[in-house]
């Protein structure tokens, strides 16, 4: 029997301190809450929400955050605060759940490349349950990275 996602990210929970969640619709809210259950501080990164929130709440907001890549959204448990990419790279694990997707502003075809990997712990557990496409072809073999889908 295949293994759900939470089953897998829980594994990987006993010793982490950080999880990384690159992608925070439906799964990776579910691998939020789990991690936050556990007492594991969650980092997230979800640039189209934060570039839609940043759009709502007007141009003055998006310009503190540039093009999107950090923001915050204001959420019934509080304020979601979102980071850049290269912030998750501190984390323990990282888990990667988006749709692969080659159109602008958010292209994740290739966007796990070889200058994020550098910036990762090397004992980081990179699980992607995303298309094997958004990591970059030359760093697909890493050692780090786990594919459970695509």
């Amino acid at each position: 029997m295949e293994k759900t996602a939470e089953e897998i990210l829980a594994e990987h929970l006993t010793t982490a301190k950080a999880v990384g969640l690159v992608g925070v619709g439906k799964l990776g809210t579910r691998l939020r809450e789990l991690a936050e259950k556990k007492g594991v501080k969650t980092l997230l990164c979800d640039p189209p929400r934060n570039l839609d929130e940043a759009t709502e709440l007007g141009e003055s907001f998006f310009n503190l955050w540039g093009n999107g890549m950090g923001g915050c959204e204001l959420t019934g448990a509080g304020l979601e605060t979102f980071l850049p990419l290269d912030s998750l790279a501190v984390a323990d694990v990282i888990c990667i759940q988006v749709p692969l997707t080659a159109e602008k502003p958010f292209p994740t075809v290739g966007m796990i490349t070889a200058a994020f990997l550098s910036k990762c712990r090397p004992d980081a557990c990179i699980i992607c349950f995303s298309s094997r496409e958004v990591v970059a072809e030359d760093v697909r073999g890493d050692s780090r990275i786990h594919y459970i889908a695509g």
